[in-house]
């Protein structure tokens, strides 16, 4: 697992720019990155199939609890916070996943639940009243949107748009949202949005923004910190969830604070995680902080002088 983790780093860092030297394309640089990130893709892929209903050692935080539903597609993930259960059904995509999948727009997202989105739903959760009245979107959400997903069946959230710029994701995005009763409510909708894409006139700008574990691709950090400030209000905030993954959450923040954000990185946000944290730093061998372990990035959009 360790090998695989660091092989899906190793491609995502990849020279992003086409910065080695000798000339190099940097389109067949682009290449080699997303053909070793769909190598470790399939590894985890397989791994995923022998134990996806135990805690996954490091693929996952423990903080939700897997089980089967009607068929082997669909799952319900629980939690429980402050003694409440809270229950959702996700329909997990198996796929084979091929470097020409990867060339179009990144598909990182679309194998299973990360640790990131894993511990920005079990946030959002234990953060409940937070979302109460607000307008709330999730960018690059893959094929769960799970955070948002939580936002809308468990807060009073006055409106929550889920969205990936896959459609295949979006697609399944709106297949969990109808499996959840959601599908009827004008406070819930599912849409493909690419970042960097100039937004329409008349769409809405939120509240809320979130993202988990979007920061890594040299090339697409500019235009998600573009399209996070078109979306969010003045004095509007976003919540991101990342590893530090070496350079690349520093990155982010200087493209964000560059752009116009006040940026808090939160190392200690919640017990729960926290000791989780602890607990993988003591017990696994495989454990690694700069690459497993979510921060949370708090963003707020100043207003302009």
């Amino acid at each position: 697992m360790q090998q695989q983790e660091q092989e899906g780093k190793q491609a995502a860092v990849a020279g992003g720019g086409g910065g080695g030297g000798g000339g190099s394309d940097p389109h067949e640089m682009a290449r080699r990155r997303w053909r070793m990130l769909a190598r470790a893709l399939h590894r985890r892929r397989e791994q995923d199939k022998l134990d996806m209903i135990s805690v996954r050692r490091i693929s996952s935080f423990g903080l939700l609890t897997l089980k089967p539903d009607a068929d082997d597609t669909w799952f319900e993930y629980s939690a429980h916070v402050n003694g409440q259960l809270f229950t959702v059904l996700v329909r997990h995509v198996v796929q084979e996943i091929t470097p020409t999948d990867l060339m179009g727009f990144n598909n990182t997202g679309n194998v299973c639940v990360w640790p990131s989105e894993e511990v920005l739903a079990y946030y959002v959760l234990c953060n409940r009243d937070f979302f109460q009245g607000k307008m709330v979107l999730e960018l690059g959400g893959g094929m769960t949107c799970l955070a948002g997903l939580l936002i809308a069946k468990f807060t009073h959230a006055s409106f929550v748009r889920l969205t990936d710029g896959n459609t295949a994701s979006v697609e399944n995005v709106a297949r969990i949202v109808k499996r959840n009763d959601l599908h009827d409510s004008p406070r819930v909708d599912c849409c493909t949005l690419q970042w960097g894409n100039k937004p329409l006139a008349s769409q809405p700008l939120f509240d809320v923004v979130l993202a988990a574990d979007c920061l890594f691709f040299d090339d697409a950090r500019k235009d998600l910190v573009a399209t996070m400030r078109a979306a969010i209000k003045a004095d509007g905030e976003a919540l991101v969830t990342a590893p530090r993954r070496g350079s690349t959450l520093n990155k982010f923040i200087v493209e964000a604070e560059q752009s116009g954000f006040v940026c808090t990185i939160l190392h200690y946000y919640n017990h729960q995680v926290w000791q989780r944290h602890l607990q993988l730093s003591s017990d696994s061998p495989d454990y690694d902080e700069d690459i497993h372990y979510p921060l949370l990035i708090h963003l707020i959009k100043k207003q302009p002088d």
